[in-house]
């Protein structure tokens, strides 16, 4: 409109939308779930997460490969600052493959982390290292084997063929952890598969399992058993060896002997060391041995017994481990 006697109104000019400010376009679907999905594989935080995504140029592979390579190495960094603390808590992880079984203890600082999926894919893929080694060894000899790894030799195990060192994802948990982690040893029984049995037992926190550890699944618990079995003709029904062998695996976890003993040995007194004389921990009245002999066609070879934290401050002793006589 027009001012009498004035110049015509003209409107202040109008900045081009955007100009100075641009709304970020809304995020795609497909971004939010690839987020999610790199969050839920990793267990690392969303911002870095969306940072590698970002590092990527949107490709969840190459991103989550360069988070574990930064977790790698933060952990690595991580593991030189904690070396030294205390591990009291952790898991012993039990596996078995038909006439073979292993034991591992990993060790952290607290029960806390001890309850952590990271930390148990530690134990898993322990376990799992210490089997490939195990199957790859020599077969046994009539008399069945044992053996046992150190911190050091478990550490250079793989996680599977092709894997990567145990080491390697132990600096992985610690940079995502926090707490200092430690494989702490390891061992496998081998017997042979026509007249042997390897019965197994892990007890803790963890939810307890009605029967014995399932063949190929990795077992896990504070406390863990592996009893090995010389089995003669009548072989018993494979449900009664198998929870046979729970329960005496139990007993040993419970009782924590030290030494295996012979057929016919009488207890000495409460703080008995040798498995077959040890009053049954079910039915205190009779023996483990006496136990057997009432069954028959059933024979320990030796068994091996792991606590986790056990010995934290020295060496990882043996917690329990003893084979027959002359088996060697």
């Amino acid at each position: 409109m027009r001012a009498r006697g004035g110049p015509a109104h003209v409107p202040p000019p109008q900045a081009p939308p955007g100009r100075w400010f641009r709304a970020a376009p809304p995020a795609r679907a497909a971004d939010k779930e690839a987020l999610l999905e790199l969050r839920r594989r990793t267990g690392l935080p969303l911002l870095l997460c969306r940072d590698a995504l970002l590092r990527a140029g949107g490709d969840p592979r190459q991103a989550e490969a360069w988070l574990q390579e930064q977790a790698q190495r933060q952990g690595w960094t991580k593991a030189t600052l904690v070396r030294g603390r205390r591990t009291p808590e952790g898991l012993v992880g039990l596996l078995r493959d038909g006439p073979a079984a292993v034991m591992v203890e990993v060790t952290c600082e607290t029960d806390f982390v001890a309850r952590n999926a990271e930390f148990q894919r530690v134990v898993e893929q322990a376990a799992l290292g210490t089997m490939e080694l195990c199957r790859a060894a020599p077969p046994p000899p009539a008399c069945g084997t044992r053996h046992l790894l150190r911190a050091d030799e478990l550490a250079q195990l793989r996680t599977g063929p092709g894997g990567d060192l145990l080491s390697d994802k132990v600096a992985l948990a610690i940079g995502k952890l926090g707490e200092n982690v430690r494989l702490r040893r390891a061992a496998w029984l081998r017997v042979p598969e026509d007249d042997g049995h390897i019965g197994a037992y892990a007890h803790g926190w963890l939810p307890a399992r009605a029967g014995p550890v399932a063949v190929g699944s990795v077992a896990m618990g504070t406390h863990g058993a592996l009893v090995a079995w010389r089995v003669t003709p009548p072989r018993p029904p494979p449900a009664e060896l198998e929870e046979l062998g729970r329960l005496v695996a139990q007993h040993v976890v419970a009782m924590a002997p030290t030494a295996l003993g012979a057929p016919g040995d009488v207890a000495r007194g409460e703080d008995e060391p040798r498995l077959l004389a040890q009053g049954f921990v079910r039915d205190p009245q009779r023996s483990v041995g006496d136990l057997l002999a009432q069954r028959g066609g059933l024979a320990l070879r030796g068994f091996l017994r792991f606590r986790a934290g056990d010995g934290d401050e020295g060496d990882a002793g043996d917690g329990g481990d003893t084979w027959e006589r002359g088996s060697a």
